[in-house]
């Protein structure tokens, strides 16, 4: 059962993947700015794509990639569980915005600690 939650975060990547790429497409005609944290930003949106199809597949790596991510998922607020954002359509700014930008983050780190049990139960031995 906990594998086939890899399954839905292989989901919600390749969603993460799909609201975002514009972003790194943005970014690669602009890298002369800042490269450092634009190479970071584009390498996080594309490895969406490897950690999606990885997790659906049900694949270690995808755990690993995730945790590699994580970080650069909070610092680039490029979060699982965004979409709700566009679901909810709160303006930017606002009290309910910042409330949902919690909530998600709160999310985001669930499935940190969801990923975590999932490797720790499943591929303890792999």
């Amino acid at each position: 059962m906990k594998k086939n939650l890899l399954i839905a975060f292989g989901l919600l990547d390749l969603i993460s993947f799909l609201q975002s790429y514009k972003i790194g497409i943005n970014m690669l005609n602009s890298i002369g700015q800042i490269p450092i944290l634009s190479i970071l930003e584009i390498l996080l949106i594309v490895s969406l794509i490897a950690s999606g199809i990885f997790s659906i597949m049900r694949k270690k790596i995808s755990l690993i990639i995730y945790y590699i991510q994580f970080p650069l998922k909070l610092g680039f607020v490029i979060l699982t569980f965004a979409f709700l954002f566009k679901l909810f359509g709160l303006q930017y700014n606002s009290n309910g915005y910042r409330i949902l930008l919690w909530i998600i983050v709160l999310l985001e780190i669930a499935r940190l600690i969801f990923s975590i049990m999932i490797h720790k139960r499943e591929f303890r031995n792999k």
